[in-house]
């Protein structure tokens, strides 16, 4: 099997959850807290970070002592992986299977870790390879589809 197809299976939903608070909040910032976290998810502080550690030794956070985490670059990828997953879900379910905006995106949501490369590169196909989904959200570029 691909690696980008192996990594998420090693991570659940919830540590996705995570990963992808982390990129939203570090956006423009070397680092975020983990209380930002916590009250991001709406968690305890001991909660978040415990999660952070479970993704820290799973390679997909760096830790700075007294300062916070950020995405490592395994970390990047998989986050990018499932926001393209979830992006090119919602925008073929919006625009082939006419169904709402609103029920699109969350079934992208139940989807979105599953999705092969392939399934996802072939949709986006589909679809013209579109810059962004219907929210006007950038969809990040496949590693065969979309390349820069």
């Amino acid at each position: 099997m691909p690696k980008s197809e192996t990594s998420s299976k090693s991570l659940t939903g919830k540590e996705i959850e995570y990963l992808k608070t982390v990129y939203r909040l570090v956006s423009g910032r070397d680092v975020v807290g983990s209380l930002e976290v916590a009250d991001a998810m709406g968690v305890s502080c001991a909660t978040a970070s415990e999660y952070l550690e479970r993704l820290r030794r799973k390679g997909m956070l760096k830790r700075y002592r007294w300062k916070g985490v950020c995405l490592s670059e395994k970390g990047f990828e998989e986050v990018n992986r499932v926001i393209r997953n979830h992006r090119v879900f919602e925008t073929y379910a919006y625009r082939f299977l006419s169904v709402s905006l609103k029920d699109a995106c969350e079934c992208a949501s139940r989807v979105e870790l599953y999705l092969s490369e392939k399934v996802v590169d072939s949709m986006c196909s589909l679809l013209g390879h579109p810059k962004t989904c219907p929210h006007n959200n950038s969809i990040p570029g496949g590693k065969l589809c979309c390349r820069t």
